[in-house]
This record gives C-alpha cells, sequence and structure tokens, in this order.
C-alpha cells in the first residue's frame, strides 16, 4: 500500500508516463524505467525487511480501565543475515499506542516499551501484533498481522485523588481509619508508590520484578472493613460506584486494613494482602452491567 509520499510519487510517475507517450522522447522514457525500478525495488525490499521477523507481547503486569499500562513487545529477527529496519509493532484494532524499533539486527531481539490502553472494565481480547514498516524509500507500507490471541482482564479504573477510606464500611462516606501499615504481620507485597519509605521496599523481589515493589504488613490496630455495593444503582451511577470501591480497596489494601466485600448476592468477609486486593479488583471487574 502506498504511503501518502508514494501516493505522491505515484503521480510523477503518471505524469512522466503522460509524457512519454505523448512525445515519444526516449529521454523521458529512460526517466520513466528508473521511477518504475524504483518502485520495483522499493517492494521487493519492504517484502523482503518483514520476512523472519517474529514478535512476543508482554502485558503490564495489571491493567485498569482507561489508564495507559506499560508493557512491551519482543521483535525478533529469525533471518540468518540481514538487519531489519524501521519496523512499527501496534495492536490490531488500535489497543495500543504504536511502538517503533529502528534496527533489529540478524538474530537478535530488541526488547521495546509499549501503553496499553483498554477502555472497558472486564474480560477483554487481544488478537493481533501487526508488523509494518515502510522500508526502505518510505514510499510503500507494508504490513503482516501475527495472531496473538490473549484474554486479558481489565480492572475497574479507580476513582481519583478524592477516594478516601471508608466508614463503617458502607464504602460512600469519607472517614480515617486504622494506622499505617509500618509494622505487624506479613501481609504480601504491592508496587512502589511515590511516598512509600525506601526502607520497606524489598530489594530481592524487586530485583526479580524489574520494578520496586514494598512489604505490606498488617498495622496493630489495623481495622476490618467491609466494602459494600448498593444494589439499587443502574447506569453510569452503578459504574461510578464500582470505580469507586476499587479506589478504596486500593486505600485500605495499602493500609493495611482487612477489607471485606458485599456486592450482587456475593459476600467475602474482610482479609488483608495483595493476594486478597487482586481477588477483589478481579471480582469488581467482572460485576455485570446494568
Amino acid at each position: 500500500m502506498p504511503t501518502r509520499d508514494g501516493a505522491v510519487y505515484l503521480a510523477l510517475v503518471g505524469g512522466v508516463l503522460f509524457g512519454a507517450v505523448n512525445t515519444g522522447n526516449n529521454l523521458i522514457y529512460l526517466v520513466l524505467g528508473i521511477f518504475l525500478a524504483v518502485l520495483v525495488v522499493a517492494n521487493v525490499l519492504a517484502e523482503w525487511n518483514l520476512r523472519g521477523l517474529r514478535v512476543a507481547r508482554r502485558l503490564p503486569s495489571e491493567i485498569f480501565a482507561e489508564v495507559p499500562g506499560i508493557g512491551s513487545y519482543i521483535l525478533k529477527n529469525a533471518r540468518g543475515r540481514g538487519a531489519a529496519w524501521h519496523v512499527r509493532l501496534s495492536e490490531r484494532g488500535n489497543r495500543v499506542s504504536s511502538t517503533f524499533v529502528e534496527h533489529c539486527p540478524a538474530g537478535a531481539e530488541v526488547d521495546v516499551s509499549a501503553v496499553f490502553t483498554l477502555s472497558e472494565r472486564g474480560p477483554d481480547w487481544l488478537s493481533a501484533v501487526r508488523i509494518e514498516s515502510t522500508f526502505p524509500f518510505g514510499l510503500v507500507r507494508r504490513w503482516r498481522d501475527v495472531e496473538l490471541p490473549c484474554q486479558v482482564l481489565v480492572y475497574p479504573r479507580p476513582a481519583g485523588r478524592g477516594v478516601t477510606a471508608a466508614p463503617s464500611g458502607e464504602g460512600e462516606d469519607a472517614g480515617v481509619r486504622g494506622r499505617p501499615a509500618g509494622s505487624g504481620e506479613f501481609a504480601g507485597l504491592r508496587p512502589y508508590r511515590p511516598g512509600d519509605p525506601l526502607r520497606r521496599v524489598h530489594w530481592p523481589t524487586s530485583a526479580r520484578a524489574g520494578q520496586p515493589m514494598v512489604v505490606v504488613r498488617v498495622a496493630e490496630g489495623a481495622e476490618d472493613v467491609v466494602l459494600v455495593l448498593d444494589p439499587g444503582l443502574a447506569g453510569e451511577r452503578r459504574e461510578e460506584a464500582i470505580r469507586r470501591l476499587a479506589g478504596r480497596v486500593d486505600v485500605h489494601i495499602a493500609r493495611g486494613d482487612a477489607v471485606g466485600l458485599e456486592a450482587d448476592g456475593l459476600a467475602l468477609p474482610p482479609r488483608a494482602g495483595g493476594t486478597w486486593r487482586r481477588r477483589l479488583l478481579t471480582i469488581l471487574a467482572g460485576l455485570a452491567r446494568r
């Protein structure tokens, strides 16, 4: 498929062809032959540039609706010789911002970051990764879709900075509860957030995970909290309530509180820790829409 520059080039070729046919000038025919040879070379090199390329997808550890998540693509050039140039990777259906690989040597792998943004909570599908290139002259765009079907679970987007701890477990009004989880029984690990003390970073796990991980402990005096979803809500009000509950799950788990949930006939007793946080977010993501 021609690019915008390629369309201009084709228009120029058409003008040269018109001049050659109407004048019969051999020099114009020579120029026309050169122009057509460039098109042939561009198509051949563009097709060759995509041969032998493999791609793998590495998703973010957690994906929240409408929140950009940092993942990556791993591009591998399986050819025995010849580097791949100017390769663009994107998710079919525009589910991720496209990312660019300038150069991938023969037999090598390039790990390039990508920003994944999914719009709605709940189960979602990623189907294929598109590998495309305008190499060598920017006149022709070639692409190939690599089927990589993958189901992902999109957590509800937590409500904004105004979300605070909930009083009496009702989950509707603001309140101050518990104490910072700086000491007490080990409850799990979570990614580092700005403001966390560096002494709580668990360095061995951080090295394995590739990102700072913070130790979460159940503080002495931490409270049990039961978050309740109003069964009478529907539409956008229900979605907003789910987002608010997702934010409060984060707030309370970070404080070391034990959190329970009552929603759509499901009643979970309070528990603490990072694994329990993911369980609660998973349940909130899967709630029916009304």
